[in-house]
């Protein structure tokens, strides 16, 4: 599930294994975490092949602290640009 609210705590992470079903992330402490998709995102191939493509370039993602869900915009910006 892709969040938007700018006064969430996130983390960042390095997608490291990227399945149907679930993601794996290493922390900026090393820590391994799963992050869950949505129901929307479960069925979306387009979503699944840019996560393993983000996987893939190693890119640091954000996501919240406490649930380990991703954000919709990165953590640099209020609001999206258009």
């Amino acid at each position: 599930m892709l969040l938007d609210n700018s006064e969430i705590e996130t983390i960042a992470v390095q997608l490291v294994d990227v399945n149907e079903s679930k993601m794996t992330a290493k922390t900026e402490n090393n820590e391994m975490i799963q992050i869950k998709p949505s129901a929307t995102a479960k069925h979306d191939k387009s979503f699944w092949q840019s996560m393993k493509d983000i996987a893939k370039a190693k890119i640091w993602l954000p996501v919240t602290k406490g649930t380990h869900q991703l954000l919709q915009y990165d953590w640099l910006s209020a609001t999206p640009v258009i």
